[in-house]
């Protein structure tokens, strides 16, 4: 007897065994369709005391690993590493689960396409902020328009990194990490906004090194405007003490929220409602006509019983959210959400983000085209020594 669908499992398998890979093997171990089996790292000690700690095997070579027969394998080494590793594997025959960033230019993003639609594998990205149910119902609702139209949004990653967080050789310079933290911290919060409001048109950013020892941006701004017509800021820094990671957005009939610093439960959401004539006139706002104010009781009812009404099986947005979904799409034989093509808005937007602080300009998403110098490099190409004057507010 051929055995059930919900008995199938899936060989996975994960190269790189730095801080982010036990979020990898974690939800891994944690699923029962998921068979492991084993790891790769560059280091073979740090390899190997990684299998050792998880119990499974760690192989002398990439090519060892493969040999093992993975159809899924995670990839989380250094963002600079990922698109030539991710490469290997797609010409293997394995898909790919590539931890953000999933490159650092899109120059790597199209090689990363074309080596994609060359092989029998996919790319999938990890934005797990995504596949929490309060995003899921969020996305949902907003697509549907069940919360009226986006206006303005706020999207802040407000975080702190002491100036030891750079002391691994691979940290703080762009050859290792290839940007800065709005590449590889707020790209978080900045895929969870576009994933919720569409698609971006242009931006204005400005970018500074303030404290910390890098050769990037530790703080940076941008004010971003949608297709939509809504518009939009989003501030990235590393010198927040007091962490935090919100998005907001205002629309037609009120508010959606969240708060969080890594990661979010349903509890971290909340819905307001747009104000009541009356409340707005106490909150010294003139509303206007009541025929044009369209905030009346029953609507403000209809859409927070909708958001009310969304509500399910609390599921936090972390690792092990989007694996279990991976996992069960793939057994499944369905697309998965986040694959690489749906990241490229995300990669496009940084790019911009860089491109508009170095060179003071308004970037639209047009103007990344591959005989630009940000396309290749989120520095532009640009002479270091101007880079660091232009980041500089001194």
């Amino acid at each position: 007897m051929n055995a059930s669908a919900t008995d199938r499992k899936i060989r996975v398998a994960l190269v790189g065994c730095g801080s982010i890979a036990r979020s990898h093997i974690l939800a891994y171990l944690g699923n029962r369709r998921a068979q492991l089996v084993g790891v790769y790292d560059i280091d073979a000690d740090r390899g190997a005391a990684f299998a050792a700690e998880h119990g499974t095997t760690a192989y002398g070579t990439m090519s060892e690993l493969v040999d093992q027969g993975p159809a899924l394998v995670s990839v989380a080494t250094p963002p600079g590493s990922h698109a030539a590793v991710t490469v290997d594997l797609l010409e293997s025959g394995c898909s790919v689960l590539l931890e953000k960033p999933p490159t650092v230019n899109l120059a790597d993003m199209d090689t990363l396409a074309a080596a994609e639609a060359a092989s029998n594998g996919s790319v999938y990205v990890v934005f797990q902020h995504r596949h929490g149910s309060g995003a899921r119902r969020a996305h949902q609702l907003l697509t549907a328009g069940a919360l009226g139209t986006p206006q303005v949004a706020v999207c802040e990653t407000l975080w702190y990194r002491p100036a030891s967080y750079f002391l691994p050789d691979w940290r703080g310079n762009w050859a290792g990490e290839g940007g800065g933290p709005s590449l590889g911290h707020g790209i978080h919060q900045i895929d969870l906004l576009l994933h919720l409001m569409g698609q971006w048109d242009s931006l204005t950013a400005k970018s500074a090194r303030i404290a910390r020892p890098v050769e990037f941006e530790d703080v940076s701004t941008a004010v971003v405007t949608f297709a939509s017509g809504a518009i939009g800021s989003v501030v990235t820094s590393l010198l927040s003490p007091r962490e935090l990671s919100r998005i907001r957005i205002d629309t037609t009939d009120g508010t959606l929220e969240v708060d969080h610093v890594y990661g979010y439960r349903d509890a971290d959401w909340s819905w307001f409602s747009a104000p009541d004539t009356a409340a707005a006139t106490n909150n010294g706002r003139d509303p206007g006509p009541a025929s044009r104010n369209g905030h009346g009781a029953s609507r403000r009812n209809e859409v927070a019983d909708a958001w009310e009404a969304s509500a399910g099986a609390d599921l936090p947005s972390n690792h092990r959210a989007q694996i279990d979904q991976l996992i069960d799409d793939l057994l499944a034989g369905r697309q998965h959400d986040t694959t690489l093509a749906s990241t490229r808005p995300t990669i496009e937007f940084v790019t911009a983000l860089y491109a508009s602080s170095l060179e003071g300009d308004t970037v639209r998403r047009s103007d990344l085209t591959p005989d630009q110098g940000f396309y290749h490099r989120l520095d532009g190409g640009l002479p270091a020594e101007l880079v660091s004057s232009r980041l500089s507010l001194r």
